[in-house]
This record gives C-alpha cells, structure tokens and sequence, in this order.
C-alpha cells in the first residue's frame, strides 16, 4: 500500500509509475486533476488495473476517461460516514453504461430502498430518498439522540438524504440530494442532471 500524506496529482502520477501501482481508489475530484495534469501523457501507468470511485457522485464523462484513458477497470460505489464507507457498488462484470450510469447494486446484507414524502416505497424508476438498513449502519450520532431520531427511524432505516432511482435489477441511480432540488414551474430541476451535460463540454473542467 502507498499512501500519500497531501494529496497532488502531479505526485500521485509519479507513484504510479514508480511503484507500479495495481489499484487506484479515489474521488473523483482526484482522477479529474490527474486526467488533467499536463504531464498525464508522459505517465507509465499500464500497471493500473482497477479501483473505485467514491465519496462523490461522478460524472458519465470521468468514469469513461478514467477507464479508457488511465486503463484503470474502476468500479464505482455509494455510501457514507453512516453506512460505513460502501453500501452499493458495481461489479467488473457490468458494462461500461452500467458503471457510468449507476452507483451498483446493494453489498451482502444491505437493504437499500426508494420512497417518497410520506415515506411510501416508489415503484421501480421513480425518484425519492434512498433509505437504506445494514449492519454496517450506524447505530446513531454521538450523544446526539434527536438528531439520531431524525436519521433512523423506528424500523432502523437510514434516511440519507440523497435522491434517487432504482431499477427493476436493482441498480440505484443517484439523482442529487433533497436540499438541493430546485422547483421551478412546478418542475423538478435536480443540479446532477445539469452537470453532467456541463461536463461534456470540452472547455468545462470540473
């Protein structure tokens, strides 16, 4: 294992190099500013062989530049602080839609459904907050009861506050988060959407 203290990118691609790395997990913040570095076309980094992404929704666009453009067969995964790291992820086996479109399918023994306001389960397709219950979720914030009450209900579901859709296989797709949905017209306009058309453009970086 080779850790860097500070992330850089220019660094990151010099190990990779120099230590063959095999396994590259990441955010995608991170393999944006390495894809983009100036010295990226000058890196021998054939040893890359697969890893993940997380912590961070990632654009269509990344992930096939990550895998077509680094070599590297990454995986991508969703989860959070409370769900201990990984509650959904893709498998090497998906295809190249599947792994750009979709955070996977849910780990052994994580339950992870989709419901609506009155926190009614939606049908395949629909959009509503992911919930989820695992033994890898938390039992509850430090001497924080009310805030616990408020994030897992009586049933022991977490309320992630991410929206979301899943589909008939079980694939979830993040969608955003429910602050940060802006109803204009009486239209749903979800700031995900919006970025991953930006990010298309060949003069947005990130």
């Amino acid at each position: 294992m080779v850790l860097l203290e500070e992330f850089k990118a220019s660094e990151a691609l010099r190990l990779i190099e120099q230590e063959k790395i095999t396994i590259h997990n990441g955010v995608p913040t991170m393999f944006i500013l390495e894809l983009n570095h100036p010295g990226f076309g000058d890196m021998d980094l054939s040893s890359l062989r697969t890893g993940i992404i997380d912590a961070a929704p990632c654009p269509e666009e990344i992930v096939r530049k990550i895998r077509m453009e680094m070599g590297c067969n990454v995986v991508v995964a969703y989860g959070s602080t409370e769900t201990s790291f990984t509650l959904t992820v893709t498998s090497l086996e998906d295809d190249d839609s599947i792994r750009s479109q979709t955070v996977g399918k849910p780990t052994s023994g994580s339950e992870v459904k989709i419901i609506d306001a009155n926190r009614n389960e939606m049908p395949s397709g629909g959009i509503g907050e992911i919930i989820c219950r695992s033994p890898c979720v938390m039992k509850g914030y430090f001497e924080m009861p009310e805030k616990t009450s408020e994030a897992i209900d009586s049933d022991g579901w977490f309320h992630t506050g991410d929206l979301g859709t899943m589909d008939e296989e079980g694939y979830l797709r993040i969608v955003g988060r429910k602050k940060e949905v802006i109803i204009r017209g009486g239209y749903n306009i979800y700031p995900r959407e919006i970025e991953e058309l930006l990010y298309k453009h060949q003069s947005v970086l990130e």
